[in-house]
């Protein structure tokens, strides 16, 4: 593991600008790189459903911000109707730049890689959104830590099964 670190890092080192940002257009490239597109698209996803999520909290049905006047029981249930409705675009947003971008598609029929990919990201939207108020009564830390536990261990899960299991690779 170390080594491939280091291969990389010594990849960046050697070259200049115009040979990283080729390298990374492809998808035939090194993990760490493959791994670092993976989280640009990542962030990507979480942006617009973050932003879906702020809007639907907003103006949407399920009003879910502490000024839009409904009780905490309320806006704990509509965050999650909003989280669910945000994460399908989100996920949709991932599986396109994810398979555009990062990984190579084409193990599977398209329609069933998408559906494993979905199952890959159902699973860690569940386990975090089930899990993380437990994470923070449990060992009593912040639910910003807690949060942020639950991005980076979803972050690399999924980009392990996507890669040996729902892409090429």
């Amino acid at each position: 593991m170390m080594s491939k670190i280091g291969e990389a890092f010594l990849f960046f080192r050697e070259n200049d600008w115009r040979t990283i940002l080729v390298r990374l257009n492809t998808r035939d490239t090194h993990p760490l790189i493959q791994f670092i597109k993976y989280g640009i698209c990542g962030v990507g996803s979480l942006t617009l459903t973050t932003a879906v999520f702020y809007a639907l909290s907003r103006w949407g049905a399920y009003p879910a911000l502490i000024s839009s006047g409904v009780s905490d029981e309320v806006r704990a249930l509509h965050s999650i109707y909003n989280n669910i409705i945000a994460f399908f675009f989100g996920n949709i947003f991932a599986y396109v730049t994810n398979s555009l971008w990062v990984f190579t598609p084409g193990r599977h029929h398209r329609v069933l890689e998408f559906v494993y990919f979905s199952v890959v990201s159902s699973t860690g939207f569940a386990i975090g959104l089930l899990s993380g108020p437990y994470l923070i009564k449990w060992y009593g830390i912040s639910t910003l830590t807690a949060q942020l536990l639950l991005i980076v261990s979803s972050t690399m899960v999924n980009f392990i099964c996507r890669k040996l299991f729902v892409f090429k690779g």
